[in-house]
């Protein structure tokens, strides 16, 4: 790997150089293992309240120790205690929030927040990090797998039906193609993932830096590629190089190991302990510890540990629990069988299809097609304070199912929102926030309608653009393990801070805070991104990173496992590869100009005949 060096900007004088303060090369990092590596925050403790002074003509952000105050802005604390104001201040002292309300007394450095809104950094809760190097690979695409029941041909053996489990998960994860169940022919095999550890981190990297810049201030990464310690290694040193918090959901990969004893694999253990003493051991650090075993008993677990659930195994080593969990509504009823509750320290994604009968899940107040939309599934989880994270975009479009919106609410649980994959869908949080205000609304009002509801269902509330911003910060920081540091401004939490610019043409005269960051803005918006006390986006630019040197990395990593997809393969039909249905083949590139994956949705439906 080459030295970080290369990707970043010379240091201005206000800012900490991250090498020279702590840091290591990705080279040194893989070559000599992360033992030693220093973790935690890169903020400085602050020394107390100083002579004020604007930053705004030094031409970098404020730095170093002492107090930063962000004077004047529109305040959106989150915090019913700390209120909303119309033009206030928020203090911050090394990594804390101390005071937030109107004129504060100056002191220290001052950035002058008149015509922005100063809210709480945006927390989203499921994203596949890993897989930035395949953005938009399949934007046409669907979740279905080969073997699904589903409508679609999707047997590889003899072409590739491009879905997210045919070229996402098997293709550039796992380098291997299987043929449907039960026998699951291995129709293509690299004998390796395509991806390095390099390009593992740089994936992680990217997307990071990538989500700072929309605002993100803390996302959870499923990382479904620790293929190898390296992988896993790389991957985390991705997320503390980049300087955003995170959640780091330790998950597994593909175990290659009996093929070639040098692809050793180590999930969940010894990987787990591993990882937990290595860069886990405080939680007064940005990137925390995650796992995905699940609630039943993990096979094959070496003693102590032989016969453990997966949460409690998570639990033995201070990790918050992330689970997939689509339409399987039996995880809630398991994890109370095998007395894992309270599940206060669980989130699951996506949960869709959990209703007890088959019917709508907008059916509310007690009637529905034939019964109330009930279930067991969402009583059982919000009874034992359960946290959730819906794909409120991907869900729609990958054919999930109905984003559980309505479910959450009927059973008074404040969702998180998710990016899921990059794959298929953007990671901004204002689309995320739009889709879901327009999505609850949407199914919501057609029940005004007697020709949209037969069956006289009530109307259920709608949801506001308060609701909205609080699921993308205050429901994203607890279903982080989080709400205790940040998700509110609220003196004595840390200060993850977005500052978002209104005063322009795009979004004055701004009528409604809340409703203009909902309903009005984009990624445009976001003018500065204060994470720990330390800003990380200034003025629109990433502080301390060489941004055009990123993009070309992230392009090169994605060409390189491209290559590596077209080396040498085995299998029963290691041609296949050449054959996808819409992408080009020989050497096989994904499509380009033309859609990812139309044949092949719906194949028993015309197609439409369409006039302008």
């Amino acid at each position: 790997m080459n030295n970080d060096k290369h990707l970043r900007e010379a240091p201005e004088a206000e800012n900490v150089d991250r090498e020279a303060d702590g840091g290591v090369s990705r080279r040194a990092f893989l070559k000599g293992g992360a033992a030693g590596l220093a973790v935690g925050g890169l903020v400085g403790t602050g020394l107390g309240a100083g002579l004020a002074m604007s930053v705004e003509a030094q031409g970098g952000p404020p730095g170093g120790q002492g107090r930063i105050l962000l004077r004047g802005g529109v305040v959106l604390s989150l915090d019913p205690a700390v209120g909303d104001f119309e033009q206030a201040d928020v203090l911050i002292e090394g990594k804390k929030i101390i005071a937030v309300g109107p004129n504060l007394p100056p002191g220290g450095q001052v950035v002058d927040c008149t015509g922005m809104i100063v809210m709480p950094g945006f927390i989203s809760t499921h994203n596949h990090q890993y897989e930035a190097i395949q953005r938009s690979i399949i934007a046409d695409g669907l979740i279905v797998f080969a073997g699904d029941a589903d409508q679609q041909q999707t047997d590889p053996t003899n072409a590739v039906y491009e879905a997210y489990g045919t070229v996402v998960q098997n293709i550039w994860t796992a380098g291997r193609l299987t043929g449907p169940p039960p026998t699951n022919t291995v129709v293509w095999d690299l004998g390796r993932s395509p991806y390095d550890p390099e390009d593992c981190y740089t994936s992680e990297l990217v997307a990071c830096l990538s989500q700072i810049t929309q605002g993100i201030t803390c996302g959870t990464d499923t990382s479904q590629s620790s293929h190898t310690p390296a992988h896993t290694d790389a991957m985390i040193k991705g997320f503390m190089d980049s300087g955003r918090r995170s959640l780091y959901d330790y998950t597994g990969g593909i175990d290659r190991s009996a093929q070639d004893p040098r692809q050793p694999y180590e999930f969940p253990l010894p990987g787990l302990e591993r990882i937990a003493k290595t860069y886990f051991t405080s939680k007064d650090q940005l990137v925390t510890l995650g796992f995905a075993g699940g609630p039943a008993p993990l096979a094959n677990l070496p003693a102590p540990y032989t016969g453990m659930t997966g949460w409690k195994l998570g639990r033995e080593f201070g990790a918050f629990i992330n689970n997939h969990n689509v339409g399987n509504a039996t995880i809630p009823q398991t994890a109370l069988g095998n007395g894992l509750a309270p599940f206060d320290d669980v989130t699951l994604g996506h949960r869709v299809r959990w209703q007890d009968n088959s019917f709508a899940q907008i059916s509310h107040g007690g009637r529905g097609y034939p019964n109330a939309a009930t279930s067991e599934a969402w009583k059982i989880w919000a009874d034992n304070g359960g946290h959730v994270s819906i794909a409120v975009l991907i869900e729609q479009q990958m054919r999930h199912g109905m984003p559980p919106l309505q479910m959450a609410l009927n059973y008074g649980i404040l969702p998180s929102l998710s990016p899921d994959v990059d794959t298929n869908m953007t990671a901004d949080p204002f689309s995320m926030m739009r889709g879901a205000f327009c999505l609850q609304r949407a199914l919501a009002n057609d029940l005004t309608f007697p020709s949209s509801d037969p069956g006289q269902l009530p109307t259920p509330q709608l949801v506001t653009s308060r609701q909205c911003v609080e699921m993308m910060t205050i429901a994203g920081a607890a279903a982080s393990g989080l709400l205790d540091k940040v998700g509110t401004l609220t003196p004595g939490k840390e200060a993850d801070i977005v500052m978002l610019d209104y005063n322009n043409i795009n979004y004055q005269p701004m009528n409604n805070a809340y409703g203009t960051v909902v309903t009005m803005m984009d990624t445009r918006a976001v003018r500065h991104v204060m994470i720990a006390g330390k800003f990380v986006y200034w003025h629109g630019k990433l502080v301390g990173w060489n941004v055009d040197k990123l993009t070309r990395q992230v392009v090169e990593s994605r060409d390189r496992v491209l290559a590596r997809i077209n080396g040498p393969a085995t299998g029963a039909n290691p041609d296949v590869i050449n054959r996808g249905k819409n992408s080009s083949g020989h050497p096989y590139r994904p499509a380009f100009l033309t859609s990812c994956c139309y044949d092949g949705q719906n194949e028993f439906a015309p197609h439409y005949k369409l006039r302008p």
